[in-house]
């Protein structure tokens, strides 16, 4: 099928920039990370900044879209979601820097193709061998860049390496296809969310814009509501619900099939389906976490403060994080309400941003509530729009897999590929 080579001999490497964390800003060029790697590519709405003069100095620390991604620290194996050695594409980017513990690499030869070398670094086999030259402690793996350089595997020529990528890149399409359905389906559910509750445009008994058309509307401690609507404390509305972690050294809790939810599960996506972590039946029984349905509302309290998700599968959840659950079961519109409430949440009475969240914090929260008809109605909405996006990250994760298995076959021609289909 082809020769053995090292990746040395056909690929450039460029290692990240040590940037100063004294020169980090919230505008400018986004700077990638290892804690912005985000499935198959980077969630570039997580990304630091750094001021756009760097992007002329350190030119040669510069992305394009494409460019092959190595994580070189990380966890182990028993934490798939961060662990060393993970493989992205950098998503299409105007500009972008490379930051320390990544490796840029691409082929320089002809004969590989920088797509099809994607996706062999894809493979089991490479995170495997990648694994096998870990150091570090039991918290943290690292790999150096001579471990990457040496990874010999068979390459197959240039006319099946196409062939190949034919095979997988529908499928990568067709995911990259969901993740924008669902980014446009949850950009509907929370303009619809704004027009009504935070622009008080809702259709009035004539079916007009409420506000626009000329509504009653009175002043309150919250500025303007409409006439009607109440002033509320979010915890009259909803229950606050905590978590908690079983021991970490019985094994006998952990690596069970109960999702276990942090704030690192926290992505680019609405709705959370696999975790980084999971726990037992046992687990779960000698912990302070319930088991928490589908739809339940989680608010990250400490780390990285304030991010919110939806549970797409009942799931665990550790202390570093709160549960919120409508008492009538109007979790969409929570979401709308939280996510609104967000930054009231993570700031301080003096504007500071919060280092964590406590209930105290929660249960000062106030917010214009509207009638529960009007609720309702919203509920009814967008209801098929949330179970389209759940729906579609669970298609994702589904083509994820097809992916994955397909690929160490095609490479070792356990499937084969002739000139019309695919035959194994």
């Amino acid at each position: 099928m082809g020769s053995k080579v090292f990746l040395k001999d056909l690929v450039d490497f460029q290692k990240g920039y040590v940037f100063k964390s004294k020169d980090f800003s919230t505008k400018g060029i986004p700077v990638i990370k290892v804690k912005s790697f985000s499935d198959d590519t980077v969630d570039m709405k997580s990304c630091d900044m750094l001021p756009i003069s760097f992007f002329e100095d350190y030119s040669k620390y510069r992305l394009e879209k494409g460019d092959i991604l190595i994580a070189t620290v990380g966890s182990w194996p028993t934490n798939p979601n961060s662990v060393v050695g993970r493989v992205v594409r950098v998503p299409p980017v105007n500009k972008a820097l490379l930051n320390q513990n990544i490796v840029k690499i691409f082929s320089n030869k002809e004969k590989l193709d920088n797509t099809f070398l994607y996706y062999l670094l894809k493979t089991k086999d490479f995170k495997d061998y990648i694994i096998s030259t870990a150091q570090g402690s039991a918290n943290q793996a690292s790999i150096t860049l001579e471990a990457i350089k040496n990874y010999e595997f068979v390459l197959p020529p240039t006319h099946l390496q196409r062939k190949i990528i034919e095979v997988l890149q529908p499928i990568d399409e067709k995911i990259k296809n969901n993740l924008k359905i669902i980014e446009n389906l949850e950009l509907i559910s929370q303009t619809l969310f704004k027009q009504w509750f935070i622009d008080f445009d809702f259709p009035n008994e004539q079916g007009h814009p409420y506000k626009s058309s000329g509504g009653k509307m009175v002043e309150s401690e919250l500025g303007e509501r409409p006439k009607g609507w109440d002033i509320s404390l979010l915890s009259e509305d909803v229950n606050f619900l905590s978590g908690g972690t079983p021991k970490t050294k019985e094994e006998s809790y952990w690596n069970g099939q109960i999702p276990f939810f942090t704030p690192k599960d926290v992505k680019n996506n609405l709705y959370t389906t696999i975790t980084e972590k999971y726990i037992t039946e046992l687990g779960l029984s000698k912990c302070n976490s319930k088991l928490y349905p589908k739809n339940t509302l989680f608010i990250t309290a400490r780390g990285t403060v304030g991010k919110v998700a939806l549970a797409n599968i009942p799931m665990a959840m550790n202390q570093s994080c709160f549960a919120l659950q409508h008492k009538e079961d109007y979790q969409f519109y929570l979401y709308g309400v939280v996510n609104h409430l967000v930054r009231e949440i993570i700031l301080g009475a003096n504007g500071a941003v919060f280092n964590a969240i406590n209930l105290k914090d929660l249960n000062r929260l106030k917010y214009v509530k509207a009638p529960e008809l009007l609720i309702k109605k919203y509920q009814e909405l967008v209801s098929n729009i949330y179970e389209k996006m759940s729906t579609l990250e669970e298609e994702i994760l589904n083509l994820q897999q097809l992916r994955d298995t397909l690929l160490p076959k095609l490479l070792t021609g356990e499937i084969q590929i002739t000139d019309e289909l695919v035959v194994g």
